[in-house]
Formats: structure tokens, sequence, C-alpha cells
């Protein structure tokens, strides 16, 4: 019988695991985000996985941005938007999320398909091999062999550490995402805030305080504690945290502020600094991660943002929510023109698309730029 020889097409070599530098488990546990970032890097230097805020400084950020921007303008550039769907066309991209999630899933799903990869969704794991008894590490391995993109949402945020850490010491081409991790960490939804603050404010001065009130729940909550280091690389900033003590952000990220010499402050009057602030970031009461005591509860009320509130705030001040919002952000600031959470929203999947390309070394500005025209 005649055989059939084929040539095995190129792929990208990924040597970890005879890396020597590569900790074992437990010193990889053990090291800060920032440290942990030096590992999960691919052999070009791009990043291979997205766990935490710290793992991005001020270059990459003012990239990712600018690439943002180029993207959203192929709303009205039909060759540069057929372009960009060639770019990750040959990528397939898996969406593990199996926390409840609207905004992130989508603004997700659709990055993915916009630069043409294709895409699977997991939101069940009752409908998954968990249910036959096998561990998360185990299904998101399976899922990291099949495709080449993982982004996962889930509440144990250990699990994504772990799962990280295995894919890159087995040499695994495969690029992974944060979606949310418990209530550690949220990256993306920190730069698509960021992002939208940039795009209105020159944040990159060196002169004058720019101040940033964050409000409500923030020792539970995500997205507030991953904006607040992205922030801490603009040295201009100033973080304040507005909630009861009970709800305050924790010691480790405050120390952390304090070891980059960032300016912030902690303080339960919300109407005392509502006029020095330049942008305020709202917060819901975080249920899902833990008991609220009723004293605490009742007192929320105090920290929501009315129009009577909105009105002693600076004119060109911004609102943000990262969403799903209640009673702390009343449907009628909407109409405010200060108020930036739906445009925030439509560029989250900018963001993301602009992270995808620079995952896998598609985001040369200059290239896509030129496709253009």
């Amino acid at each position: 019988m005649p055989t059939t020889k084929t040539t095995p097409r190129p792929v990208e070599v990924f040597s970890q695991t005879e890396d020597a530098s590569m900790p074992t488990w437990p010193e990889f546990e053990a090291l800060s985000p920032k440290e942990k970032g030096e590992h999960l890097l691919t052999p070009s230097g791009h990043i291979q996985a997205v766990i935490y805020s710290q793992q991005f400084n001020r270059e990459l950020l003012d990239h990712l941005f600018e690439l943002a921007e180029l993207i959203r303008s192929a709303r009205y550039n039909e060759q540069l938007r057929l372009y960009v769907k060639t770019l990750l066309a040959a990528k397939s991209c898996a969406l593990y999320f199996t926390q409840p999630s609207t905004r992130t899933f989508t603004s997700f799903s659709l990055a993915a398909q916009t630069v043409g990869m294709v895409t699977e969704e997991i939101r069940d794991p009752e409908m998954s091999s968990k249910y036959k008894g096998e561990s998360e590490i185990d299904t998101l391995l399976t899922l990291a062999e099949l495709v080449d993109t993982v982004i996962m949402r889930q509440g144990d945020r250990s699990v994504i550490d772990r799962f990280a850490y295995e894919v890159i010491t087995r040499g695994l081409p495969t690029r992974i995402l944060n979606g949310g991790s418990g209530s550690d960490q949220h990256p993306t939804q920190a730069l698509l805030e960021l992002y939208t603050l940039v795009s209105h404010f020159d944040l990159a001065q060196t002169e004058g305080t720019f101040e940033v009130g964050i409000v409500g729940d923030l020792k539970r909550s995500r997205t507030a504690r991953s904006l607040s280091y992205l922030l801490a690389l603009y040295p201009r900033i100033k973080q304040t945290f507005i909630a009861p003590e009970e709800l305050q952000m924790g010691d480790d990220l405050t120390d952390y502020l304090d070891e980059n010499s960032i300016r912030w402050e902690r303080t339960e009057a919300m109407d005392g600094k509502l006029p020095e602030l330049d942008a305020i970031y709202m917060m819901r009461i975080q249920d899902e991660y833990g008991k609220t005591s009723e004293e605490t509860r009742k007192r929320y009320a105090e920290y929501r943002l009315s129009t009577d509130r909105a009105a002693m705030m600076k004119p060109t001040a911004c609102i943000l929510h990262p969403l799903p919002r209640r009673g702390e952000l009343p449907i009628e600031i909407d109409s405010d023109p200060r108020a930036m959470y739906w445009e925030a929203v439509n560029r989250g999947k900018f963001i993301r698309i602009a992270l995808l390309l620079h995952m896998y070394g598609k985001d040369d500005i200059e290239k896509i730029q030129a496709r253009a025209y």
C-alpha cells in the first residue's frame, strides 16, 4: 500500500518546559503579580496570559490605546474592516464563562469575531465533564489543546494562575485572558475604563493633580482593584477611595500605591469630595462575594450619585460605572453629558481587539494603517 508523506505546518516554538528560569508551582504561586507577569510572555515578548493589571506598563498601554482607536475607526472604513477580519482568521477561541456575564462575554465574543476567530462557548459547568467529576484544571487543559485562545471568567481567583502555569510549563502556545477572577482582578474592564479616560483627558501631563474618586464596595470589587493598579501608572493621578469602613479598599492595594509613590486617600464622606473630583467610578454592592452587614447596607444610599450630587461635580468631570448598576447610579444620570459608562461599553470591544492582536504579534499599527487606503 503506498504511503503519503505530509509536511507539518510551521508552528511557534514554545520551549518553556526546558527553561530553567521557570519556577516550580509553589515558587510561582508565591510571586507577586508583576513577578508572575515576567513568566507569562511568549518567546517573542508578547503577553501570553493576561491575568493581572500589574502586567501592563505605560508603553504597552499607549500602544494598545492607539491601536484600539485605529480599529475603532474601521467602523467607517470597509477596506480596513475587512483587513482586520483576516488578522486572526486562522485562530480559534473558547469563551469559558462559568460566572454570569453579559457585557464582558459579548464584548469578547464580538472582539474575537471581528479579527476573524472561530468562537465556542462554555457557560454551564454542569453541561461539561465537570459533571462527571473532572477537575476544572483538566477541563481548561482540554480547551488549551483544542483552541488557540481561552477567555475565562470564574469565581476562584487561583484557577487561572494554575491554568496559565500549566499551559506555559507544558510548552503550549495557547493564549489566556482573564474575563474576571473572583473578587480579585478584571484587567480588561480596567483597560476599557482607562481607555475611555485617556480619550477625554491628558493623563500623561506631569503638572497638576487629576483626582479619581472610586466609590462604593471597594473591598470586593475586582474592577475597582484592577483600575487602581492601572491608574498607578500615571503619577499625576490621585486616587480617592470613598466607601463605608466595612467596604473600604484593602491594605494590600494601598500598600502597593505607597510602594509606587502614588497619592491616595480614604474617606467615608462623599459630598465633601465631589467638587474636587475629575472623574468618579461608581460601584454596586458585591453581594456575590460575601455578606454585608445590615447597617452598611442601609448606609449604602449615602453613596448614591443622585442628580443633585452630580450637580456638585465639575462640568468637565467624567462619570464611569462598570455595570451592572443598582440604585447607586440612577438612569437619569445617563443624559448627563459627563456620563461616559455607555461609551466605555462601546470602547471595551475595541480595546479587547487590540489586546488580542498584541498577544499574537499582529499589532503593527503602521502595517494596519497602510491597509486603510
